[in-house]
């Protein structure tokens, strides 16, 4: 009897297998919902829905783009790690979410490694170091010369504590070894209208918010945060260029599916993603706000939020960032 129920629930499994695999085999056999964790409007989403409209065409079933904002990422985030592992809901994780939240946080309701099976990077944005031009410097160097000769007398703003602007200048203040306040405040377009006005000295911000500012000299750009330079400020040195070898801090966009998906569903998604990312009007979309399309393997990913995960950690333990 004992025989017989081992051999029911081998065959059992095998069956499973193997309709899973035909499941597969079969993907997408409806449309895919791609989870994304922030609200409309903003780089989170427009590269979301460019890449998302191209992936609809090359799987021939469409993408439906779900804003689920809260908790800086949080929310919608673990609204897929419960999700079933079937490959029909994704999401379009961010640097947020998946590497500064866990560094920030000892408890999160997922772990970014245990609880998502990883499909690929799909960009990476630049910040933008911009001052007012009452703050006389042209340069990364003249503005590190300035801070170290005003000790905390120049403040930076960023769109919250903890966010990635905010940590993009705690970056600064270690590399450069400078002592500079920081000013959080509740989103990206309040802190923009009071450095623009000259009530807060410096901060980073992504390229779509600074270029109106910088085309029109109501801001002046010193450097981007990225490894390279930008398309959308290619004559602007990257921070590590003027100055700080080794800096780079960069928002980024990854695709990812619950834990347990089956390999095959990965790997269509993966070469979904990566077609999408070599598609003309999906670079141009991307490079034109100030992001560099960055496709990866899944381990690729995997190995990648661990990185930055670690480099966050290192970050926020020495400024001795804390948030609520």
């Amino acid at each position: 009897m004992k025989i017989g129920l081992q051999a029911l629930g081998a065959a059992a499994a095998f069956a499973f297998v193997a309709m899973n695999h035909a499941d597969a085999q079969q993907y997408p056999r409806r449309p895919v919902n791609l989870v994304v964790p922030f609200p409309p409007g903003a780089a989170t989403d427009a590269f979301a829905r460019v890449i998302a409209k191209r992936m609809s065409e090359l799987l021939g079933q469409q993408m439906i783009v779900i804003n689920r904002d809260g908790a800086a990422g949080v929310i919608g985030t673990d609204s897929v790690a419960r999700a079933a592992a079937d490959g029909y809901t994704l999401v379009w994780g961010t640097s947020s979410g998946l590497a500064i939240m866990p560094a920030l946080k000892k408890k999160l309701p997922y772990d970014p490694q245990r609880d998502f099976a990883p499909i690929s990077l799909g960009a990476k944005l630049a910040y933008v170091l911009v001052v007012h031009p009452s703050i006389p410097a042209t340069s990364v160097q003249q503005l590190i010369g300035i801070a170290k000769a005003r000790p905390g007398q120049l403040n930076f703003a960023s769109a919250g504590t903890g966010g990635a602007p905010h940590l993009a200048g705690e970056l600064f203040k270690t590399m450069a070894g400078i002592d500079i306040v920081h000013v959080p405040y509740r989103g990206t377009a309040l802190f923009a209208t009071d450095l623009v006005a000259g009530q807060v000295d410096l901060g980073f911000a992504s390229p779509v918010t600074t270029l109106p500012f910088t085309a029109n000299g109501r801001l002046r750009a010193l450097a981007v945060t990225t490894a390279t330079r930008v398309d959308a400020y290619p004559n602007l040195p990257t921070m590590a260029e003027a100055g700080l070898p080794g800096y780079e801090l960069t928002q980024w966009y990854a695709m990812l599916t619950p834990a347990k998906t089956p390999p095959e569903i990965v790997a269509i998604l993966n070469t979904a993603i990566h077609k999408s990312l070599e598609d003309p009007t999906v670079r141009t979309r991307i490079t034109r706000e100030g992001g560099m399309p960055s496709p990866t393997t899944p381990e690729g990913l995997s190995q990648f939020i661990r990185a930055e995960t670690a480099k966050f950690e290192k970050i926020i333990k020495a400024a001795g960032v804390r948030i609520e």
